[in-house]
């Protein structure tokens, strides 16, 4: 009596796990149905996304298909009159990394137009005084400052820059499209402690990406 809840303990985990959305991916005057699947129960593994056509079901694997926490998001990215997929899914472990990519389906071709692993620019951090931290952003120089920062000692606490940490879609109301504000962090001594980041505002289209802005976010939580 005691086997069959342990057959279906192992179905349910090893079953494919689905989350569906719709959007117009190949033509913009048809809507098409979105489906993220993976295999697993906390830790997920073959993720996939699939998208079904007119006459077909096309599948993209992202490069990073294992993972946490997968998410799709499906929104005016590329602005060329039709909506793409945004991928994320979380790597888990202290450093609290993401890996992001964005797909267009376009004539039922699928094609990837940003991946976050790919997303380097040149950075660089130096104390300076008064909790004043100099960024120099591939020739630009930005300031942050670092006086929630846990380091006693500055000679001791060396300035470290992250890879991408994360990536949140940000909406141009004007312009009716989306945009990727990616986050990387500014790190001193160890990677917990976080004293701010590095935000590039990133504009895609279908044949490539490009930075056009760029700031710093402090890592205080403000109260009123």
């Amino acid at each position: 009596m005691k086997v069959l809840p342990i057959i279906l303990t192992c179905l349910s985990l090893s079953s494919p796990l689905c989350d569906y959305k719709v959007g117009r991916l190949i033509e913009s005057d048809k809507f098409n149905h979105i489906s993220l699947c993976s295999e697993g129960k906390l830790f997920r593994e073959n993720i996939e996304i699939k998208v079904k056509g007119e006459e077909s079901e096309i599948v993209a694997e992202p490069s990073v298909n294992v993972g946490y926490n997968p998410q799709i998001f499906v929104g005016n990215f590329a602005d060329n009159g039709l909506e793409q997929v945004l991928y994320s899914v979380e790597s888990g472990g202290s450093g609290g990394y993401s890996f992001y990519q964005l797909f267009s389906f376009k004539d039922e071709k699928v094609q990837s137009i940003f991946n976050s692993e790919d997303f380097n620019p040149t950075i660089s951090a130096t104390h300076l005084e008064n909790d004043i931290i100099q960024i120099d952003y591939q020739g630009k120089i930005l300031y942050l400052d670092s006086s929630s920062s846990g380091c006693q000692n500055k000679d001791d606490c060396s300035l470290y820059v992250s890879s991408v940490n994360a990536i949140m879609p940000y909406y141009n109301i004007a312009l009716d499209r989306y945009f990727l504000e990616i986050y990387q962090r500014i790190y001193g001594g160890y990677e917990a402690n976080n004293l701010g980041y590095i935000v590039s505002l990133v504009q895609v289209n279908e044949d490539g990406f490009k930075t056009i802005n760029i700031g710093t976010a402090s890592n205080f939580s403000f109260d009123e």
